[in-house]
């Protein structure tokens, strides 16, 4: 799954046909962009270090949350625009993905049991708004399905690659993954919440007085008639 992702991923960036498609180029740029894909790929690493009811609760919610994000869209903005500057930073659908993703991983085995599914659920929601957030087409379906195939792929074969290639040290590489992940979350959503400083100003610069003007006797009484 993951070798055939890979071979349409570099036939969309090779292929000269694809390359003037609006639809391949979008995907390159937004949906397969690495700040938008390590979030997902963080997820495929929880699915990893759960047992296979937990996976398939955390597939089953993940969709929920792309739906949700989809058919809601309107309602989950709503709650979101109550966070400070939250609009010109995509809702801060950035920082939610990766703080609750890294969260489950950083978490114990307890825990993630119950983390990895929640993440699933909001990081689905989080990834249907930055597609209609992003979209440049007027809602044309192809720009909302393919997207949502891309991350549903993404998850799946990172998950699918390392429950079969498990480690016993892969637990101890998902907490340092997630603890990566959570402090880019919180220095990302703190960055976009401060307001931003404004510039100061310059002060006021001194207008020089005009010169007085010298006095210039009128010679011509001085003349002779």
């Amino acid at each position: 799954m993951a070798g055939l992702g890979l071979c349409g991923i570099a036939a969309l960036a090779l292929l000269p046909a694809m390359k003037e498609n609006p639809l391949a180029r979008w995907i390159l740029t937004e949906t397969l962009a690495p700040a938008r894909v390590l979030p997902l790929i963080g997820l495929g690493a929880a699915f990893a270090l759960v047992g296979r009811r937990v996976l398939g609760t955390g597939g089953v919610l993940f969709g929920l949350g792309v739906a949700g994000g989809l058919f809601a869209e309107d309602r989950l903005l709503a709650v979101l625009d109550a966070v400070p500057q939250a609009s010109t930073h995509l809702f801060l659908t950035g920082p939610i993905s990766y703080f609750v993703v890294g969260a489950a991983l950083a978490s114990g085995e307890r825990l993630r049991g119950f983390l990895a599914p929640t993440a699933a659920l909001i990081l689905g929601a989080m990834v249907a708004l930055a597609i209609k957030l992003t979209d440049p087409s007027l809602h044309a379906p192809a720009y909302t399905w393919t997207p949502v195939l891309v991350a549903c792929w993404v998850v799946a074969a990172v998950a699918m690659t390392l429950r079969a290639n498990r480690r016993g040290w892969f637990s101890i590489f998902g907490r340092i993954l997630g603890s990566w992940l959570v402090a880019i979350g919180l220095l990302y959503g703190g960055a976009s919440i401060l307001p931003k400083r404004q510039p100061a100003l310059p002060p006021p610069m001194a207008i020089p007085e005009p010169p007085d003007r010298a006095i210039i006797p009128d010679n011509r009484s001085l003349q002779p008639p």
